[in-house]
């Protein structure tokens, strides 16, 4: 039987490589027989990243807590699915093209709802759910819909747990958000690790599939002795985090803001760093190193010391200032030199009253 190739497209995070495994495994448990494969690509919005919109995506396909597509909404995408149901000897052969998300700016379409969907994509299973924490959250909140096992959400509930955890920032406190030794801290260390010598595309492929293959989280760690020297190796640079933000983190109104557009490189996962040095601020903006005059920039939410009487929707803010997005807490997108007095305005746009 001839190999055929599904391809999934998931963010490039914990959250996202999580998805990514469980819709990996329901593919090859359900498909493979048929010989499908699972081809596990991230993708990402950044500094670095190519356009997503111009991205040429492989049908079949599953995306997953990542912004739509064009190319699902065009029905000329489709049209090998009748010629390969024939050649495989029936639809049931052949895995559906997916969309799975919990962002609000996961659609840029004013036209498209959580409720039309399938109206616009009807060759497409689909689920938008932008009160999820996380998307495996949400797969294991709409599995029927989704014609997921609940068996296989049974079996990965502690990775989504902790999905839940990493994404929706459920931490007790800062501190307990850089604590090396809790699963939550270092599943994420792993998918999002900052070890120079690593190729994170290769890293996160790896991770995936292995979750793939074993849903145990205390085997994950002790798999491959690179997954525990790049937890260790994070664990060393946390300490020398401190020192960098330090220098670099200042308090102007509601806002701490972390400015390594000067560094040279910045490493490490120190996102919730600025409320352990200012836990009376309830924003965070981090502006990270520039590459060819492009650098990232992010902003979010104090989760334990969160704004009250203030409507700010941080991923819309992003969406349109900043060519990025996110959920209304906390969003990234893309800064340039021309651009670095639109950082300006979202300061000021956040401690207006």
């Amino acid at each position: 039987m001839n190999e055929q190739i599904y391809s999934i497209y998931s963010h490039a995070d914990t959250d996202g490589g999580i998805a990514a495994a469980i819709f990996g495994r329901h593919i090859l448990e359900q498909y493979g027989k048929y010989g499908w494969k699972c081809n596990i690509i991230p993708v990402n919005h950044g500094a670095n990243q190519v356009d997503w919109a111009l991205v040429d995506i492989q049908w079949p396909c599953a995306i997953l807590d990542f912004t739509l597509h064009p190319q699902l909404l065009n029905e000329r995408f489709y049209t090998k699915e009748l010629q390969t149901s024939i050649r495989l000897g029936g639809a049931d052969k052949v895995p559906p093209s997916v969309w799975i998300d919990h962002h609000p700016t996961g659609s840029s379409y004013t036209f498209l709802n959580a409720h039309n969907l399938k109206d616009y994509m009807p060759h497409v299973l689909s689920k938008w759910d932008v009160s999820a924490i996380s998307t495996p959250g949400l797969m294991r909140t709409h599995y029927k819909d989704l014609g997921l096992p609940l068996t296989l959400l049974e079996e990965y509930e502690d990775l989504i747990d902790l999905a839940e955890i990493i994404d929706g920032a459920l931490f007790a406190n800062a501190d307990a958000a850089h604590d090396f030794s809790s699963d939550a801290i270092r599943l994420q260390t792993l998918f999002t690790s900052s070890h120079p010598a690593v190729n994170r595309d290769e890293l996160y492929k790896k991770l995936v599939h292995h979750i793939i293959q074993n849903a145990s989280v205390e085997d994950l760690f002790d798999v491959d002795p690179i997954f525990k020297g790049l937890i260790d190796f994070e664990r060393k640079l946390h300490s020398q985090q401190m020192r960098s933000y330090l220098n670099a983190t200042t308090k102007i109104g509601r806002v701490a803001l972390s400015n390594f557009w000067n560094a040279e490189h910045f490493s490490g996962l120190g996102k919730f760093v600025p409320y352990i040095l200012h836990p009376e601020v309830e924003y965070a903006i981090h502006i990270m190193p520039r590459k060819d005059g492009i650098g990232t920039i992010s902003c979010g939410i104090n989760p334990w010391n969160k704004p009250t009487g203030h409507d700010r929707h941080l991923g819309n803010y992003f969406a349109k200032h900043f060519n990025g997005g996110g959920h209304a807490f906390v969003a990234g997108g893309k800064v340039s030199e021309e651009n670095l007095k639109s950082i300006e305005d979202l300061i000021t746009f956040i401690n207006s009253d």
